[in-house]
């Protein structure tokens, strides 16, 4: 059968590739636009959980995505 070896969705959400990390970021243009010189790389189920949050149909803005989680 064809694609044995892929992951199905639900494989690829639970797959942490040694998450949680924080990154140091050098380069100024990133520091300025993201508001710091340190990344948080979360599992990809932590973002999952907060989207489950949101409502069906509503925008949200990345500020209140963080006043969730």
């Amino acid at each position: 059968m064809a694609n044995e070896d892929k992951k199905d969705f639900n494989a690829m959400l639970h797959d942490n590739k040694d998450m949680p990390k924080f990154q140091t970021i050098t380069d100024q243009k990133s520091i300025e636009k993201y508001g710091g010189s340190k990344m948080y790389f979360a599992p990809p189920i932590y973002y999952d959980k907060v989207m489950k949050k949101i409502p069906y149909g509503k925008v949200i803005t990345a500020g209140k995505i963080y006043d969730i989680m």
